[in-house]
This record gives structure tokens, sequence and C-alpha cells, in this order.
């Protein structure tokens, strides 16, 4: 069976890139206003990338299913 932290980084290398840095980065302790630099988005959209972002992670995981 694969770690859940392997099984976590082998989904996020699957996201497209975006929505991968941006979990990435909040991961890393990086506050919305950075998350949204460096996205080059407004704060005020960190939120809802974040939650399409969680979605699509999930999805992944649970095509991938427990190993």
């Amino acid at each position: 069976m694969i770690a859940a932290n392997e099984q976590r980084a082998r989904a996020l290398e699957r996201l497209p890139v975006t929505y991968s840095l941006a979990l990435r980065l909040r991961d890393a302790g990086l506050s919305r206003e950075l998350i949204a630099e460096c996205l080059r988005i407004e704060p005020e959209a960190v939120g809802p990338m974040m939650t399409i972002a969680e979605a699509k992670l999930a999805a992944i995981l649970d095509e991938s299913g427990p190993r």
C-alpha cells in the first residue's frame, strides 16, 4: 500500500500546474496574498481556486483508490 503522503504527491503531479502549485504553496504555509501574487490572480480568487484544486485532487485520489 502506498503511503498517503506519497499517494497525494503523485496525485498533485497529475493536476494542472496552476492547481498543483496553489495547493503546494498553501501546504508550504504561504499567505493568501502571496499565493495570489505567485499565481497572478486576485487574492479574492484564491479561495475558489483552492476549492477547485481540492476537488480535482480528490477526484484523482478517488480514481487511483487504495493500493
